[in-house]
């Protein structure tokens, strides 16, 4: 397999271990053995007493759009065929650790990926986004879920097995999914949405078949989550509740914190030791994060770090900071479209607040888009790495 123009990061490693298409699957479920972790430093933010030098820091959609190095290796390439590649796929996960000083890799997929696995034929639209076109539209389609051929879903284990040793130690690989309630709304959606009307009709109409999916979905992710782990070698994961903030609270609260459960305890009774991080975004309540927070299985929490939004509220704060758990968050992307001036500012500020904690991994409060440029987001970390050591320093000198 001659891919040394495309792998321009993943071939040194694909060589060194005699990596090939043929026998890349069976090598990574007869060989686990992955290099020496030396950089911690995620890791190490889920531990209340871990030393630590500075705060780590990683992205959300950190390889992506708005590098030139991805836009070049998807030219001519469909999106989901790309995630279909394991060898694509990891080096576009890698394509962002050439370019910065980042603690974690988080691998190249969809939160789709799982329901396309499902039965849902999705196409990736460029102006629209994903589009899903056999949308269900009747409770009678409900029937046409299926359970994963689990056949379909080994290419983002072989994704994330080729990252992780590529990686030698030096980030933390992160697996992920989406969450039921947001897989559940590309489903009757078809497609994102301003108001999210049709997810609404089927949640206040049809609320026991839409529990029925949500449970199913939730048994579905967190079978694909301990998978990462367990076959392909992700270190932490991250579950995505993009539209948790298009219902009320009190109705996430009724009706989508239960599939959640579900998935939660079912992963950790699989993989209790392996850190959770939630993202409900725009559902950062206080009720909301005390309802995660009483979340355990045994004397295992089920949630370990929550992802923030900028506008977070100090209570909410707190509330974590005494659970012991780790924040992850929070800047505010359109900051980096900002002055030099303004982005010091911001992060500045933000780490003055979060750092309070030794459980904090610098993030921002939602993905970067195909429109932030590289000099920004280079800047963005250089500076949050420069104040967190500064913040450090003060607080060994008081």
């Amino acid at each position: 397999m001659d891919n040394s123009q495309t792998l321009k990061i993943l071939q040194d490693t694909i060589d060194k271990l005699k990596i090939t298409k043929e026998n890349l699957r069976e090598m990574r479920k007869t060989n686990k053995t992955f290099p020496r972790q030396t950089n911690t430093r995620i890791l190490d933010a889920f531990q209340s007493f871990a030393q630590f030098d500075r705060a780590p820091i990683w992205m959300m959609r950190q390889a992506g759009r708005y590098l030139p190095e991805f836009k070049e290796i998807m030219k001519n390439r469909d999106f989901f065929d790309a995630c279909q590649d394991p060898f694509i796929a990891a080096e576009i996960t890698l394509q962002p650790l050439k370019q910065f000083d980042l603690d974690a890799a988080i691998i190249f997929s969809d939160i789709l990926t799982l329901p396309k696995a499902m039965g849902m034929e999705i196409i990736m639209d460029k102006e629209k986004g994903p589009v899903i076109k056999n949308k269900l539209e009747t409770i009678d389609d409900i029937n046409r879920i299926k359970s994963p051929d689990p056949q379909s879903l080994e290419h983002v284990y072989d994704a994330l097995y080729l990252t992780r040793q590529a990686l030698y130690g030096k980030q933390t690989l992160i697996g992920f999914c989406g969450a039921p309630f947001t897989v559940f709304s590309y489903m009757v959606e078809g497609e994102t949405s301003k108001m999210f009307l049709k997810t609404k009709k089927w949640l206040y109409q049809y609320t026991q078949e839409t529990k029925k999916v949500l449970d199913l979905i939730a048994k579905e992710s967190a079978q694909y989550l301990i998978n990462q782990v367990k076959e392909g070698g992700a270190q932490v994961v991250q579950i995505f509740d993009s539209f948790a903030g298009q219902i009320p609270f009190i109705d996430y609260k009724e009706f989508v914190i239960p599939s959640l459960r579900i998935l939660l305890e079912e992963f950790k009774l699989e993989c209790p030791t392996t850190p959770l991080i939630m993202f409900a975004k725009d559902q950062n309540g206080v009720e909301i994060i005390i309802t995660f927070l009483k979340m355990f299985l045994g004397d295992t929490p089920l949630v370990d770090g929550f992802q923030l939004d900028s506008n977070v509220s100090d209570e909410v704060l707190v509330k974590i900071i005494e659970s012991d758990r780790t924040i992850q968050g929070n800047l505010e992307p359109g900051v980096l479209f900002g002055t030099q001036q303004i982005l010091k500012k911001r992060v500045s500020q933000m780490i003055e607040k979060l750092q309070t904690t030794r459980r904090f991994i610098i993030n921002l409060s939602h993905g970067l888009t195909p429109e932030h440029e590289v000099e920004k987001v280079r800047l963005f970390i250089q500076e949050s790495i420069r104040q967190s050591k500064l913040y450090k320093v003060r607080e060994i000198l008081e």
